[in-house]
């Protein structure tokens, strides 16, 4: 069985965007955009960076990339 996983891409510009809004690391922005945290404020530099033109992909162990649509486009009222 393959293993999957997700990896989201952006522009240099947007992750120091992220880095001074939100006053975190370059290093806490790529372990994010890797899947590699799960945090709260992992899922929110994922939504801003999804939000502002990066690009989520599935990534198997044959190095297959394959665009995802946004889950984050859409807005949900709690």
């Amino acid at each position: 069985m393959e293993e999957k996983k997700k990896i989201i891409e952006v522009d240099k510009e947007v992750k120091v965007e992220i880095q001074t809004k939100l006053k975190v690391t370059m290093r806490t922005i790529v372990e994010a955009l890797q899947f590699n945290t799960n945090s709260p404020t992992a899922k929110l530099i994922r939504t801003y960076a999804l939000n502002h033109g990066g690009r989520m992909y599935d990534l198997t162990i044959n190095i297959e990339k394959k665009e995802v649509e946004n889950p984050y486009k859409e807005v949900t009222i709690i």
